[in-house]
């Protein structure tokens, strides 16, 4: 995983080129290097790390022909928001010597956040958390535990906006850069996503889903080529890494190899398994049987530094630490798919508001959690679960595979993403145009189960009842379930991550989950109202709360360590 802590000294008299103004600490891999830039001349000093998909697109249409002196004129020619124009996974920062001004950015949607924190005349920033908490403790700082961030952890599972599990660290706002000038640390918005609807026929949308979902996904994957890499992709029984692979195929990217990982013999795999097959793709699977994999809390921990639950990573980890990634590209997926092409809101009614606790796995300490106001406008639902749900939780499961080899989805793609919800709702909801869009375009893809409705998307038979429909075929399964006869649920094998069925069928998985609880839980002495509500969370909550919990205390057992 790359990583950089940059420290800044913001106390520096003009003009003294002698004194110290910064010191840099950067680490990263050798893949997808001439993507990357780490130089520094007299007047500038550029960093960029990660993946630019369109960078051969920006150097074909200048006569500049240094992927560094291009950006650098460009910072010139446009100012601060100079990387704007960029698609991509990236962070950097560039600082103007002769301005004395850091500009610190990430990409549009912070698929790789970026976490900064003041102290003693020094403004410091990292992609890495626990290197940074890590980097105030060596400097003699204090690094405190902030309990709002807990008990978000423990509602929904994430932190987010510029919250952090600590009160002395925050995040860099999706969309924000940082500028650090006149010794001040300011923020400047670059990007903010909309959905205002357009005027588009139900046909007319469906073709210019798939013209520009086709241009996104050859991009990633010409991002692979360019470099020699072999194709990867996550493959599940949903729709969206299926149409990241399917369509990627379909344009000749065939060389690909395909990553599942679920409960045995659960949909997710044999889905997976058949898409790989009739395509005639390598496939691996990684059994998550027993959910041993939950006990690497720690090891998970010092990846996330604890901002997001940590079985969320520890399933994809379980894999990747036995893989060589030496000669594998992007880690291509199909993240946020699902709500880009349908949507986040929850009823027909496009100007839906939204609450705090909207989203959140528990909401049992949510009036803990007292005065919380949004930073951000939300205009409505979509927006602020897209902001919330996607960029600030969903994407925080990235963090696993990073620690590998870069990773992206073409539902990323910022023209595909914005494109995409400007379509009237009613075209999006329930996934209709999801459906209608594969059955058009892509009708042998859709020839397979889909895991959320367990019938082929180009499934016929529907009955309606109460407003949901429901597949014909699956109205016995539905019956017995209301019965309490389930055979779909955490408490079942039936579950691509069934919590409650490892809890309890895994006396060991069991014996260490709350073995982890009794030895962590005294750290939490110095906040009695947060410890008696982790203790009761643990006790009365379901699984997946208990997870939330031991997060929260993989979080704080890591930051006893230096």
């Amino acid at each position: 995983m790359s990583s950089f802590i940059l420290d800044i000294q913001t106390n520096v008299k003009p003009g003294n080129s002698n004194q110290k103004r910064f010191s840099l600490d950067y680490n990263t891999s050798a893949k997808f290097q001439n993507d990357k830039i780490n130089c520094e001349n007299d007047d500038f000093y550029l960093l960029l790390d990660g993946i630019v998909l369109n960078k051969k697109q920006l150097l074909e249409k200048s006569i500049q022909t240094n992927w560094a002196e291009y950006l650098i004129e460009q910072y010139q020619k446009k100012g601060n928001q100079f990387f704007k124009h960029l698609k991509g996974s990236y962070y950097g920062f560039l600082f103007d010597k002769t301005e004395n001004k850091w500009i610190v950015f990430t990409d549009h949607i912070s698929s790789k956040p970026m976490y900064y924190a003041q102290y003693n005349n020094h403004i410091v920033f990292s992609n890495n958390y626990t290197g940074l908490v890590n980097h105030l403790k060596k400097k003699g700082e204090k690094v405190s535990l902030n309990e709002q961030g807990a008990y978000l952890l423990l509602s929904y599972g994430y932190v987010f906006e510029d919250i952090t599990n600590t009160n002395e660290i925050k995040r860099l706002m999706v969309g924000y850069s940082a500028l650090v000038q006149n010794n001040k640390l300011n923020f400047e918005k670059f990007y903010t996503l909309t959905n205002t609807p357009i005027d588009i026929s139900e046909n007319e949308a469906i073709e210019q889903i798939d013209k520009r979902f086709r241009e996104a996904v050859q991009l990633a994957f010409e991002k692979d080529k360019e470099y020699g890499y072999k194709h990867v992709a996550a493959l599940s029984g949903g729709l969206d890494s299926r149409m990241t692979v399917w369509v990627a195929h379909d344009l000749g990217y065939t060389d690909q190899l395909n990553l599942t990982f679920s409960q045995s013999n659960y949909l997710d795999e044999t889905i997976a398994k058949q898409i790989a097959a009739d395509l005639k793709h390598e496939w691996l699977f990684k059994a998550l049987d027993n959910g041993n994999f939950l006990k690497n809390i720690d090891e998970t921990t010092q990846i996330t530094g604890g901002n997001v639950l940590y079985y969320g990573l520890a399933h994809g980890l379980s894999l990747y630490n036995y893989l060589n990634f030496d000669n594998l590209g992007i880690m291509h997926s199909g993240q946020l798919g699902d709500v880009v092409i349908s949507t986040f809101y929850s009823t027909l009614n496009k100007n839906k508001q939204f609450s705090f606790g909207d989203g959140a796995y528990s909401k049992k300490n949510l009036s803990t959690i007292k005065s919380f106001s949004f930073k951000e406008n939300y205009p409505n639902e979509e927006i602020f679960k897209m902001y919330i749900r996607g960029f600030y939780g969903a994407n925080q499961g990235l963090f696993g595979i990073m620690n590998y080899t870069e990773t992206y989805s073409p539902f990323y793609d910022i023209d595909f993403m914005e494109f995409a919800l400007s379509i009237p709702l009613k075209l999006r909801f329930n996934h209709r145009l999801y459906k209608k869009w594969i059955n058009t375009k892509y009708p042998k893809a859709a020839e397979h189960i889909w895991e959320k409705d367990k019938v082929p998307v180009n499934y016929r038979y529907w009955i309606n009842i109460k407003g949901r429909k429901i597949p014909l075929s699956q109205l016995p399964i539905k019956i017995l379930s209301k019965l309490g006869i389930a055979k779909y649920g955490l408490n079942t094998k039936n579950n691509m991550n069934p919590l409650e069925y490892w809890y309890n069928t895994n006396p060991e998985l069991k014996k260490f989950m709350d073995g982890y609880f009794n030895e962590n839980i005294q750290l939490l002495n110095e906040y009695p109202q947060l410890k008696k509500d982790c203790e009761v969370l643990y006790s009365s909550g379901k699984r997946s709360e208990k997870v939330q919990v031991l997060s929260l205390l993989g979080f704080t057992n890591t930051m006893k360590h230096d």
